[in-house]
């Protein structure tokens, strides 16, 4: 087909999508999956610092340079992570598209008004590489740029933290920009394609497309083809209109204006030659199809397509390999300047996204994303096939479907409006007409510039329609002679209505009262006004149905006053609870003592039992009172029961502090500056026990009115266990300055048990000789007077301390060794 462009205007081809996106987000349990995938990762080194040299034209700086600082995050923007997040990423079978649940939950973080800019294009076409350069990041500092074939990018990324821009109106916007899976990779799906595109596409305030050196046919069809594509998923997607009816809104799926940027553009744009835009329309102008009557163009689909170019960014082979080596300094002017230009252009065009006349915010972007997602996988996206002729057919099929199902749902909500039943024949026909129209409004704008299609449609559209509504018509006119009689229903009316006078909930026994005076009126009612029919067969019938549907009636009216009465008793309990709770309050969070527990307990038990008798007046005399009342006061003993837990957690904390306390003081009292050491174990021992007594007894004299709580008992043996443990330190200290004082004769004792250690064969004979070396050279000095127990005890901490004494006595250990050893133990007991 031939695809020609109008000359001028623009002419957007889609309806917009009617939808509510509330103010939180939602982010559905089944979004993201745990799998991740290392295809899918992208790495983040140390921010470098801008070229304060770095030729610019007049035109503009990069964006993330101009308008963000590195040392603190944007005004009117939360702090964010500076990295690169993954937003959508490919199921394990990539060919569905799934939310990355922890980078949509940051999005929620932005309050301020916020837009979109996307880039998309064929795989591997340097997409990543100009993101960075319009956000300002050089080097590895942005997203991955990779040297080798294989596609970097998965799925659809996001920088984390969102650029601060000042648009010439004078608003200040968060600006997002996306990074996206390349199109055409292999074992890759025009499907998923579609997919990503979609998204990234309707999400943008201003989409971009990359492509290398030139612009060619197979990029012009590609692309149409998935705007088309994107369009009708969207025009399916509002096809729910009746679901969304209370909010019905057409801000949020526009397409955002095209730019078109061809890197590595060498080619001459000189005073004779067009401009790039210019000449990217020529392109779309001379496009060549199969079938020229269908005249589609990508002017009819985006409400602005512009063109930028260019140059190399860089001219030595290794930073051509690998951009991510590229510094500011190490960019072509050329490019620099075109790209400048392009960030000013950029600037220039973007215009955030709105709802209802305001800019969305970040938590109403994260609803539009699962929405999108969610319909993407859903199947609203028609296939493409592999011939054009075959596409057009299908969309002509599903556009009559989906535009007849749209008829339908409008003549839903006429139904539901009167509860399915009968409707005014005049409102029906006017509301028949109505959607008729916008049925038809919405099949000719899915398939503008399709010629006849559109003619052929638009009568298949209405034949079918016209099918359902003569159905519809004699169904409706069925209800309207299915109604009974006029005076019945009338009097049915008068009965509901003055049992409806009556101040629900009363009490059971006064309800039927009323009923047997409204139920006599009634009957008086229909036969004195059909006096003249009481001979008729129907005047018996239908006074059966008029008593009959009396007793419905106070059946119905029985069962509401009986669930009112069932809610005043559960609103009893609840404020029955809620004055036992106001009394038993504790606003200083200290712990109560059990005396003042019960005395509160009593009081608020009482109290409770009070307002329930207050509240439940009403339904004293009603069989579920009792039940009610049992029911209150289970009730209220829970809420003892964990009242009590809790107060007994406040005395937990308040005993362990104390514990931790006395045991601190223990320490300060036996530490060096006390008791200086090394001091006679029998004088620790009496030191130690007064300090554990004091600890004990202060902490009985503390918290004696609590003995009887449980938490008293656990912190007790806290105290206990910790007691232990410095009287164990201050005995472990005390020996090691024993020690200390005899360091030169054990270290004596050492060299001559060495010199004789190979005249010992076993272990119990080494270790005996070795102890009674030690032994006699603590018999002369200042140790000469100690108890023995005291130096056999420093002796056998030198003889397990020493490395070398452990190594002597090591070296005779075994089974031989073990077996004599033995038998020596036995001959030294006996001797």
């Amino acid at each position: 087909m031939k695809s020609t462009l109008q000359s001028s205007g623009l002419m957007p081809l889609f309806v917009h999508m009617s939808i509510i996106l509330a103010g939180s987000v939602m982010v559905a349990s089944t979004v993201v999956s745990s799998q991740t995938d290392q295809q899918c990762h992208k790495k983040v080194d140390s921010p470098p610092q801008a070229d304060p040299k770095a030729p610019c034209d007049s035109t503009s700086a990069p964006i993330h340079r101009q308008e963000t600082r590195s040392s603190d995050p944007p005004r009117s923007m939360p702090s964010l992570t500076d990295e690169p997040l993954q937003l959508v990423r490919p199921d394990p079978s990539h060919k569905k598209i799934q939310l990355v649940e922890e980078s949509v939950k940051t999005l929620l973080r932005l309050t301020n008004p916020v837009a979109v800019v996307a880039v998309v294009g064929k795989y591997h076409s340097g997409k990543s590489f100009l993101l960075n350069q319009l956000m300002g990041k050089e080097g590895s500092y942005g997203f991955t740029v990779g040297p080798s074939l294989r596609p970097q990018t998965m799925g659809i990324w996001m920088w984390g933290r969102p650029t601060t821009m000042m648009l010439a109106s004078g608003q200040e916007v968060s600006v997002i920009f996306l990074d996206t899976e390349g199109f055409a990779a292999n074992n890759v799906s025009e499907i998923y394609d579609a997919k990503v595109f979609a998204v990234a596409s309707l999400l943008s305030s201003f989409l971009i497309y990359n492509s290398v050196k030139v612009i060619d046919q197979a990029d012009l069809d590609y692309l149409e083809l998935l705007s088309r594509r994107t369009q009708l998923f969207a025009l399916k997607s509002q096809l729910s209109r009746a679901k969304w009816a209370q909010d019905f809104n057409h801000d949020l799926l526009s397409f955002p204006p095209l730019l078109w940027v061809v890197q590595d553009f060498v080619q001459i744009t000189g005073n004779d030659e067009p401009t790039p835009s210019e000449w990217l329309h020529e392109m779309m102008k001379s496009s060549a199809w199969e079938n020229e009557n269908h005249r589609i163009s990508l002017m009819d689909i985006f409400p602005e397509v512009e063109c930028h170019t260019l140059f190399f960014p860089a001219t030595k082979k290794e930073i051509l390999q690998d951009l991510s080596l590229a510094r500011e300094e190490d960019l072509t002017a050329e490019y620099k300047v075109e790209r400048n230009r392009l960030i000013h252009t950029l600037r220039q065009g973007i215009i955030p996204k709105e709802k209802n006349g305001r800019p969305i915010t970040g938590a109403e972007l994260v609803a539009l994303i699962d929405v999108l997602v969610t319909a993407a996988n859903e199947g609203s996206l028609s296939q493409i096939p592999s011939r054009w002729s075959a596409f057009i057919q299908s969309m002509e099929q599903s556009a009559v479907g989906d535009c007849l199902r749209f008829y339908e749902t409008e003549m839903m909500v006429l139904h539901q409006q009167y509860d399915m039943g009968p409707v005014d024949e005049q409102e029906f026909e006017n509301w028949h007409n109505t959607s008729i129209s916008k049925s038809d409004k919405l099949l000719q704008q899915v398939l503008f510039g399709l010629g006849d299609v559109v003619d052929k449609a638009s009568q298949d559209l209405k034949s079918q329609i016209q099918e359902k509504h003569l159905r519809a018509v004699e169904m409706n006119e069925k209800k309207i002679k299915l109604r009974c009689s006029e005076i019945q229903h009338r009097v049915e009316l008068e009965g509901e209505s003055r049992l409806g006078e009556l101040s629900l909930p009363i009490r059971t026994s006064e309800l039927r009262d009323n009923y047997k005076r409204v139920k006599s009126a009634c009957i008086d009612s229909y036969s004195q006004t059909l006096n003249r029919l009481r001979r008729s067969l129907p005047f018996v019938k239908f006074l059966d149905q008029l008593k009959t549907s009396l007793d419905n009636i106070c059946d119905s009216f029985l069962l509401r006053n009986s669930q009112l009465l069932d809610t005043v008793l559960e609103q009893a309990i609840q404020k029955a609870l809620e004055e036992f709770t106001s009394v038993m309050h504790n606003n200083h969070q200290e712990a109560r003592t059990p005396k003042t527990m019960t005395r509160l307990t009593l009081d608020a038990n009482e109290r409770a039992v009070g307002v329930f008798t207050k509240e439940a007046r009403v339904a004293a005399e009603e069989p579920p009172y009792k039940a009610q009342m049992a029911l209150m006061k289970a009730g209220l003993a829970e809420a003892e029961q964990d009242l009590r837990k809790k107060n007994n957690q406040l005395l937990k904390v308040k005993c362990q502090k104390e514990v931790n306390g006395l045991a601190q003081t223990m320490r300060d009292n036996t530490d060096g500056t006390h008791l200086p050491l090394p001091v006679n174990d029998t004088d620790l021992d009496h030191r130690l026990a007064q300090e554990a007594t004091r600890a004990k007894s202060l902490f009985k004299e503390l918290l004696e009115d609590y003995s009887s709580m449980p938490s008293y008992e656990d912190c007790l043996k806290d105290l206990h266990r910790l007691i232990h443990s410095v009287s164990g330190q201050r005995r472990q200290e005390n020996m090691e300055a024993y020690s200390r004082e005899v360091e030169i004769p054990l270290q004596s004792a050492k060299k001559i048990a060495l010199l004789s250690a190979d005249k010992y064969n076993t272990e119990f004979s080494l270790t005996n000789f070795i102890r009674e070396v030690c032994m006699l050279n603590l018999d002369e000095g200042k140790p000469k007077h100690w108890p023995i127990d005291l130096k056999a005890n420093i002796v056998d901490l030198f003889m397990n301390s020493d490395p070398d004494i452990r190594r002597v006595i090591k070296d005779r250990q075994g089974l031989w060794s073990t077996l004599l050893g033995f038998l020596q133990w036995i001959c030294w007991l006996f001797s």
